[in-house]
C-alpha cells in the first residue's frame, strides 16, 4: 500500500493559519475598546451565532459611518440594548451608569448630599426640613433658606425643578460645595461644607400600640433592613413589653431576598422550616429555611400589605400565610415572583437579569402573567377599573391553581398574595379635588416656616394647624372650596395635612407616631389582636 508524503507547503500551512488566527486575536483584543458596552457570554459559540452577531456590529458601523443624518454610535447601541431587553420579562432591564448610582443608593439606604428635603417654588429651592447631623445642620442651614447657587451652577430660575436640584446638590463623598444662600432678613451669605452619606432608614422606629403590640413598618428590603429591624424589635421588647407584632409592608417594592429571609428567620421558632425556594434555567431547585435561632419571642403576627408590595415583600406574606404563622391583612399583593441578578458592564452600566423564579412553602408561584407586557404595566389600574380593590373579588381565584396552608386553608397561585383580612381600596386618594388640596401642602409648610409658626402635635395644635391650611388655601384660589363640604373627603385632607407636616416638623418618627393613631388601615388591622378567638379562627 502506498504512503502519502506531506509536501513542504502543506506542512508549513497550518502553522500559518494559526499564526493568521493568534494575531487577528491580539488585533482584536486591542480594538476592543472601540467596540459594543455590552459583553456577550457565548455558551453555544457557533458559527452561525458568530455571523449573527457580526452583522450586528456590521449595521451598526455602516449606519454610523454612513447614514444621511448623525445618530451616534451610543444611541444606536443604547437603543439595540433596549429592543433586546423588551423580548424578556418586564423586570429584566438595561440600567446606564446614572441609574445604577441611583439603584444602589436605594439598595445601600444612603445618598451623598448635604442633607436637606426642599420645594422648588418660583423657580427658586426653598428648604422645608434640614436632616439632623447633616453638613446642612452643622453649617447652620435652616428651613425657609434658600439656595440660589451650588459652586457654579444655579439652583434659581426657569426649568428649575427638584430632580435637576438633586443631582446639583449630590456629589461624591468628602466633595467640598460652596453654597450661596439667601435668608430672610439677613441677605445673602456663603457657606462651603463637604458632601456625606446620608442615612435613609428602610425600616421605622418600633411603636408600641399598647402594651404588648409592637407596629414596625418595612419601607424596602436593603443592605440595612435586617440590621434596623432587628434595632426596632429590641426596643419594643426591652422596653415595651412586646409580645404581638404588626408588620406593615404596604408599598414596600422589595429588594435583597437575604434581608427577607433574615428576618423570616426571627419569626419561626423551628429550625429547617422552608422559607422560599427558587427555580432556575437549569430546573435546580434551591432551598431558603429557618434557622431556629430567634432572639425575641413573637407571638402574634399580623402583615399589611396592598397592592404594590411586592417580590420580597411577598415573600414575606407568602411564607407567613403558607405556615399559617400570622394573618395577611390589607389588598392583594403586586404578584412578582422573579429573581433578579445585576451583572455589571465595564462602562459602568448594568444588566439586571431574570435568572430564577421563587415559589412560596407550600408551592405556589405568585408571578402574575406577564405575555401581554403593556397589559402588565397596567395591571394594578385595570383592577381598580373591574373594581377588584373595592371588594373581596380574587381573580386569581377564578384563574389560579389552588394550594393548601400547613392548617388546610386554600389559597392561590398566579399573581401575588390574597390577603386573610380583606381592606378596601380608599378612592378618595384618586380624587383631583383631593390631589389638589393634598398638593399645596409643601407649599403651605413653607408660609408656615415664614410666618415662624412651630406648632406642636397637641390635638389644639392640630385644629389650629389645619384652620390655618384651610384658609391660606382658599386664598390661593387654587382649590375646589365646596371639596371640603364632603366630610369623608375633608377627613382624608385633613390626616394628610397633619402627617405631612409632622414630617417636615420632627421627621419620620413623629409621622409614624401620628400615623399609628389615626391610619384606618392600621387601626383596622390593630383590632384583629384584641379578641384572640377571633384571631385564632382565621388561621
Amino acid at each position: 500500500m502506498a504512503t502519502e508524503t506531506n509536501t513542504p507547503q502543506q506542512t508549513w500551512m497550518p502553522l500559518i493559519l494559526c499564526i493568521t488566527v493568534a494575531l487577528g486575536m491580539i488585533i482584536g483584543g486591542k480594538m476592543q475598546g472601540s467596540g459594543p458596552i455590552v459583553e456577550v457570554v457565548r455558551y453555544h459559540d457557533t458559527l452561525a451565532n458568530a455571523s449573527m452577531e457580526g452583522k450586528i456590529e456590521e449595521l451598526i458601523r455602516f449606519i454610523d459611518a454612513r447614514y444621511v443624518d448623525d445618530i451616534g454610535r451610543d444611541t444606536l447601541l443604547r437603543d439595540a440594548i433596549h429592543s433586546l431587553m423588551r423580548h424578556l420579562d418586564p423586570h429584566s432591564e438595561y440600567l446606564d451608569p446614572e441609574e445604577v448610582k441611583r439603584l444602589n443608593e436605594t439598595r445601600e439606604g444612603q445618598f451623598t448630599g448635604i442633607g436637606i428635603e426642599f420645594l422648588i417654588e418660583k423657580d427658586t429651592l426653598n428648604i422645608l426640613r434640614v436632616l439632623p447631623g447633616s453638613p446642612a445642620e452643622e453649617k447652620g442651614l435652616v428651613p425657609g433658606d434658600q439656595i440660589v447657587m451650588a459652586n457654579d451652577s444655579l439652583l434659581c430660575g426657569p426649568g428649575m425643578n427638584e430632580i435637576r436640584a438633586a443631582d446639583i446638590l449630590r456629589g461624591e463623598q468628602g466633595s467640598k460645595v460652596r453654597l450661596k444662600i439667601f435668608r430672610k432678613n439677613k441677605g445673602f451669605m456663603d457657606l462651603s461644607m463637604r458632601r456625606t452619606s446620608i442615612r435613609v432608614p428602610s425600616v421605622s422606629d418600633g411603636i408600641m400600640l399598647d402594651s404588648t403590640v409592637g407596629y414596625v413598618r418595612i419601607l424596602r428590603f436593603g443592605a440595612n433592613t435586617y440590621r434596623e429591624f432587628m434595632k426596632a424589635v429590641e426596643t419594643m421588647n426591652k422596653e415595651g413589653g412586646m409580645q404581638d407584632l404588626m408588620i406593615d409592608l404596604r408599598g414596600n417594592p422589595g429588594g435583597y431576598l437575604h434581608e427577607s429571609i433574615n428576618i423570616l428567620s426571627q419569626l419561626f421558632e423551628d429550625k429547617d422550616q422552608l422559607l422560599v425556594y427558587t427555580v432556575g434555567r437549569d430546573g435546580e431547585r434551591r432551598e431558603y429555611e429557618s434557622i431556629g435561632r430567634r432572639f425575641f419571642p413573637i407571638d402574634r403576627l399580623v402583615l399589611l400589605v396592598d397592592e404594590n408590595s411586592a417580590s420580597a415583600s411577598e415573600i414575606v406574606a407568602g411564607a407567613i400565610q403558607d405556615w399559617d404563622r400570622g394573618i395577611i391583612v390589607g389588598r392583594r399583593t403586586f404578584g412578582k415572583g422573579l429573581v433578579q441578578e445585576q451583572y455589571g458592564l465595564r462602562d459602568g452600566s448594568a444588566l439586571v437579569l431574570t435568572i430564577a423564579r421563587y415559589y412560596t412553602p407550600s408551592g405556589r408561584s405568585i408571578q402574575k402573567d406577564y405575555s401581554d407586557l403593556e397589559a402588565y404595566a397596567q395591571d394594578v389600574q385595570a383592577r381598580k377599573d373591574r373594581g377588584e380593590l373595592l371588594s373581596q373579588v380574587n381573580s386569581t381565584a377564578r384563574h389560579g391553581k389552588t394550594y393548601s396552608t400547613y392548617n388546610g386553608r386554600t389559597v392561590y397561585g398566579g399573581g401575588g398574595i390574597s390577603p386573610d383580612v380583606f381592606i378596601p381600596y380608599d378612592t378618595l386618594r384618586d380624587q383631583s379635588d383631593v390631589r389638589q388640596w393634598t398638593g399645596l401642602i409643601p407649599s403651605f409648610q413653607l408660609s408656615e416656616i415664614r410666618n415662624g409658626s412651630t406648632s406642636g402635635t397637641s390635638p389644639d395644635d392640630q385644629e389650629a394647624t389645619w384652620q390655618r391650611f384651610v384658609n391660606w388655601a382658599r386664598q390661593r384660589r387654587e382649590v375646589n372650596p365646596k371639596t371640603l363640604d364632603n366630610p369623608r373627603m375633608m377627613v382624608w385632607i385633613k390626616r394628610e395635612l397633619l402627617w405631612r407636616i409632622a414630617h417636615y416638623r420632627g421627621g419620620d418618627t413623629a409621622t409614624y407616631q401620628l400615623q399609628v393613631r389615626t391610619d384606618p388601615e392600621i387601626l383596622q388591622a390593630y383590632q384583629l389582636f384584641l379578641d384572640r378567638q377571633a384571631f385564632d379562627r382565621i388561621l
